[in-house]
Protein backbone atom coordinates (compact mmCIF):
# COMPACT_ATOMS: atom_id res chain seq x y z
CA UNK A 1 0.00 0.00 0.00
CA UNK A 2 1.16 3.55 -0.60
CA UNK A 3 2.49 5.81 2.17
CA UNK A 4 3.11 2.80 4.44
CA UNK A 5 -0.61 2.07 4.64
CA UNK A 6 -1.22 -1.67 4.94
CA UNK A 7 -4.91 -2.59 4.70
CA UNK A 8 -6.25 -6.11 5.09
CA UNK A 9 -9.67 -7.71 5.24
CA UNK A 10 -10.57 -9.69 8.37
CA UNK A 11 -14.12 -11.00 8.74
CA UNK A 12 -16.43 -7.95 8.72
CA UNK A 13 -13.54 -5.52 9.06
CA UNK A 14 -10.99 -3.64 7.03
CA UNK A 15 -7.93 -3.37 9.27
CA UNK A 16 -5.07 -0.88 9.17
CA UNK A 17 -2.05 -3.06 10.00
CA UNK A 18 0.22 -0.48 11.60
CA UNK A 19 1.79 -3.36 13.53
CA UNK A 20 3.85 -3.80 10.35
CA UNK A 21 5.57 -0.45 10.95
CA UNK A 22 8.62 -0.12 13.22
CA UNK A 23 7.10 1.52 16.29
CA UNK A 24 3.51 1.05 15.08
CA UNK A 25 1.18 4.01 14.47
CA UNK A 26 3.25 6.30 16.67
CA UNK A 27 6.16 5.97 14.23
CA UNK A 28 4.06 8.05 11.83
CA UNK A 29 4.79 11.15 13.89
CA UNK A 30 7.45 10.38 16.53
CA UNK A 31 10.38 11.29 14.28
CA UNK A 32 8.80 14.68 13.60
CA UNK A 33 8.74 15.35 17.35
CA UNK A 34 12.43 14.63 17.84
CA UNK A 35 15.26 17.14 17.98
CA UNK A 36 18.00 15.06 16.38
CA UNK A 37 20.67 17.39 17.77
CA UNK A 38 19.96 15.98 21.23
CA UNK A 39 21.86 13.05 22.76
CA UNK A 40 18.66 11.17 23.35
CA UNK A 41 15.06 11.37 24.48
CA UNK A 42 13.27 11.15 27.82
CA UNK A 43 9.68 10.09 28.30
CA UNK A 44 7.57 9.57 31.41
CA UNK A 45 5.29 6.55 31.22
CA UNK A 46 2.96 4.94 33.74
CA UNK A 47 4.34 1.62 32.54
CA UNK A 48 1.64 0.20 30.33
CA UNK A 49 1.65 2.76 27.49
CA UNK A 50 2.82 1.87 23.98
CA UNK A 51 4.48 5.21 23.20
CA UNK A 52 7.58 4.24 25.20
CA UNK A 53 8.01 1.09 23.11
CA UNK A 54 7.63 2.96 19.83
CA UNK A 55 10.14 5.57 21.01
CA UNK A 56 12.66 2.90 22.01
CA UNK A 57 12.34 1.23 18.61
CA UNK A 58 12.85 4.52 16.79
CA UNK A 59 15.84 5.38 19.00
CA UNK A 60 17.37 1.99 18.27
CA UNK A 61 16.92 2.64 14.56
CA UNK A 62 18.51 6.13 14.61
CA UNK A 63 21.18 5.46 17.24
CA UNK A 64 19.91 7.71 20.03
CA UNK A 65 19.43 7.07 23.75
CA UNK A 66 15.95 6.34 25.07
CA UNK A 67 15.34 6.91 28.78
CA UNK A 68 11.96 6.12 30.32
CA UNK A 69 10.86 7.20 33.81
CA UNK A 70 8.25 4.78 35.11
CA UNK A 71 6.67 3.87 38.47
CA UNK A 72 8.37 1.11 40.45
CA UNK A 73 5.98 -1.84 40.64
CA UNK A 74 6.03 -5.31 42.15
CA UNK A 75 5.57 -6.80 38.70
CA UNK A 76 7.31 -5.09 35.80
CA UNK A 77 5.03 -4.01 32.95
CA UNK A 78 5.47 -5.87 29.67
CA UNK A 79 6.08 -2.63 27.78
CA UNK A 80 8.84 -1.64 30.20
CA UNK A 81 10.60 -4.90 29.39
CA UNK A 82 10.15 -4.29 25.67
CA UNK A 83 11.88 -0.92 26.05
CA UNK A 84 14.79 -2.65 27.78
CA UNK A 85 14.88 -5.30 25.06
CA UNK A 86 15.25 -2.49 22.51
CA UNK A 87 18.28 -1.10 24.35
CA UNK A 88 16.42 1.63 26.22
CA UNK A 89 16.89 2.53 29.88
CA UNK A 90 13.95 2.40 32.27
CA UNK A 91 14.35 4.27 35.54
CA UNK A 92 11.85 2.82 38.02
CA UNK A 93 10.75 5.52 40.46
CA UNK A 94 9.15 4.81 43.89
CA UNK A 95 5.82 6.57 44.45
CA UNK A 96 5.81 7.17 40.71
CA UNK A 97 2.86 9.45 40.20
CA UNK A 98 3.10 11.37 36.94
CA UNK A 99 4.02 14.57 38.80
CA UNK A 100 6.89 12.73 40.50
CA UNK A 101 8.06 11.19 37.23
CA UNK A 102 8.04 14.57 35.52
CA UNK A 103 10.09 16.12 38.34
CA UNK A 104 12.66 13.32 38.32
CA UNK A 105 12.95 13.49 34.52
CA UNK A 106 13.51 17.26 34.61
CA UNK A 107 16.09 16.94 37.41
CA UNK A 108 17.92 14.25 35.43
CA UNK A 109 18.02 16.41 32.32
CA UNK A 110 19.15 19.46 34.30
CA UNK A 111 21.96 17.38 35.81
CA UNK A 112 23.00 16.40 32.28
CA UNK A 113 23.14 19.94 30.88
CA UNK A 114 19.83 19.50 29.04
CA UNK A 115 21.45 17.12 26.57
CA UNK A 116 18.16 15.24 26.23
CA UNK A 117 14.76 16.20 24.87
CA UNK A 118 11.83 15.51 27.18
CA UNK A 119 8.72 14.37 25.31
CA UNK A 120 5.29 15.01 26.80
CA UNK A 121 2.98 12.25 28.08
CA UNK A 122 0.90 10.67 25.33
CA UNK A 123 2.51 12.91 22.71
CA UNK A 124 -0.89 14.54 22.56
CA UNK A 125 0.38 17.26 20.26
CA UNK A 126 -1.31 18.91 17.31
CA UNK A 127 1.38 17.34 15.14
CA UNK A 128 0.38 13.84 16.27
CA UNK A 129 -3.34 14.48 15.74
CA UNK A 130 -2.67 16.00 12.31
CA UNK A 131 -0.50 13.03 11.28
CA UNK A 132 -3.24 10.54 12.22
CA UNK A 133 -5.85 12.70 10.50
CA UNK A 134 -3.80 12.82 7.28
CA UNK A 135 -3.36 9.05 7.37
CA UNK A 136 -7.11 8.54 7.79
CA UNK A 137 -7.82 10.81 4.83
CA UNK A 138 -5.35 8.81 2.73
CA UNK A 139 -7.05 5.56 3.79
CA UNK A 140 -10.41 6.92 2.65
CA UNK A 141 -8.89 7.74 -0.74
CA UNK A 142 -7.58 4.18 -1.05
CA UNK A 143 -10.90 2.63 0.02
CA UNK A 144 -12.85 5.06 -2.18
CA UNK A 145 -15.38 5.46 0.64
CA UNK A 146 -15.52 6.64 4.24
CA UNK A 147 -16.30 3.76 6.63
CA UNK A 148 -19.55 4.22 8.51
CA UNK A 149 -18.05 2.72 11.68
CA UNK A 150 -14.43 2.96 12.85
CA UNK A 151 -13.09 1.17 15.93
CA UNK A 152 -9.94 2.01 17.88
CA UNK A 153 -8.50 1.65 21.35
CA UNK A 154 -8.35 4.73 23.56
CA UNK A 155 -5.48 5.53 25.92
CA UNK A 156 -4.53 9.20 25.87
CA UNK A 157 -7.17 9.85 23.18
CA UNK A 158 -4.75 11.13 20.53
CA UNK A 159 -5.63 8.38 18.06
CA UNK A 160 -9.37 8.91 18.44
CA UNK A 161 -9.04 12.68 17.96
CA UNK A 162 -6.91 12.18 14.86
CA UNK A 163 -9.37 9.74 13.31
CA UNK A 164 -12.23 12.11 14.11
CA UNK A 165 -10.41 15.00 12.44
CA UNK A 166 -9.75 12.87 9.35
CA UNK A 167 -13.39 11.89 8.79
CA UNK A 168 -16.64 13.71 8.09
CA UNK A 169 -19.41 11.24 8.81
CA UNK A 170 -17.96 8.11 10.44
CA UNK A 171 -19.05 6.98 13.90
CA UNK A 172 -15.88 6.47 15.94
CA UNK A 173 -16.16 3.65 18.48
CA UNK A 174 -13.44 4.31 21.04
CA UNK A 175 -12.74 1.45 23.43
CA UNK A 176 -11.23 2.82 26.66
CA UNK A 177 -8.61 0.32 27.82
CA UNK A 178 -6.66 2.34 30.40
CA UNK A 179 -7.40 5.36 32.53
CA UNK A 180 -10.78 7.07 32.37
CA UNK A 181 -11.16 9.24 29.29
CA UNK A 182 -13.81 11.90 28.84
CA UNK A 183 -14.62 13.35 25.45
CA UNK A 184 -17.89 14.38 23.89
CA UNK A 185 -18.73 14.58 20.20
CA UNK A 186 -21.82 13.60 18.26
CA UNK A 187 -19.77 11.13 16.16
CA UNK A 188 -17.88 9.53 19.06
CA UNK A 189 -19.14 6.52 21.00
CA UNK A 190 -16.97 5.63 24.00
CA UNK A 191 -17.03 2.08 25.39
CA UNK A 192 -15.26 1.19 28.63
CA UNK A 193 -13.55 -2.21 28.35
CA UNK A 194 -14.87 -4.27 31.30
CA UNK A 195 -11.48 -5.41 32.62
CA UNK A 196 -8.42 -3.45 33.71
CA UNK A 197 -5.43 -2.64 31.52
CA UNK A 198 -3.24 -5.43 32.90
CA UNK A 199 -5.72 -8.04 31.65
CA UNK A 200 -4.51 -9.68 28.44
CA UNK A 201 -7.15 -10.20 25.77
CA UNK A 202 -7.81 -13.88 25.08
CA UNK A 203 -8.91 -13.19 21.51
CA UNK A 204 -7.07 -15.54 19.14
CA UNK A 205 -6.04 -13.94 15.83
CA UNK A 206 -3.34 -14.66 13.26
CA UNK A 207 -1.66 -11.24 13.28
CA UNK A 208 0.11 -9.00 15.80
CA UNK A 209 -2.17 -6.87 17.95
CA UNK A 210 -1.31 -5.69 21.45
CA UNK A 211 -3.19 -7.84 23.99
CA UNK A 212 -3.36 -5.00 26.53
CA UNK A 213 -4.53 -2.44 24.01
CA UNK A 214 -5.64 -2.93 20.40
CA UNK A 215 -6.90 -6.48 20.74
CA UNK A 216 -9.49 -5.41 23.30
CA UNK A 217 -11.02 -2.93 20.84
CA UNK A 218 -10.89 -5.61 18.17
CA UNK A 219 -12.98 -7.84 20.46
CA UNK A 220 -15.69 -5.17 20.55
CA UNK A 221 -15.56 -4.60 16.79
CA UNK A 222 -16.00 -8.32 16.12
CA UNK A 223 -18.79 -8.63 18.68
CA UNK A 224 -20.69 -5.73 17.09
CA UNK A 225 -20.23 -7.45 13.71
CA UNK A 226 -21.25 -4.39 11.68
CA UNK A 227 -20.57 -4.93 7.98
CA UNK A 228 -17.78 -2.92 6.33
CA UNK A 229 -16.47 -1.54 9.61
CA UNK A 230 -12.88 -0.32 9.94
CA UNK A 231 -10.36 -1.11 12.70
CA UNK A 232 -7.14 0.78 13.39
CA UNK A 233 -4.49 -1.61 14.73
CA UNK A 234 -1.77 0.49 16.36
CA UNK A 235 0.85 -2.11 17.21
Amino acid sequence: MNNNIHLEKYKNLTILRDDKLIGGSKSRFIKDLLDLNKKGFIYCSLGYGAFQVALSEICKEIGKECIIFSPAKKNKDLNSQLVINNGGIVKFIPYGYMSVLNKRAKDFNDDNNNEYQILTFGAESKLAVDSISDTMKEIIKILKYEPENIYCSVGSGTLLKGILAGTKNSIIHGVIVGKDFKFEHERVKLIKYPKNFSYLSKLEIDFQSNKNYDRKALEIALEDNIDKSFFWNVN
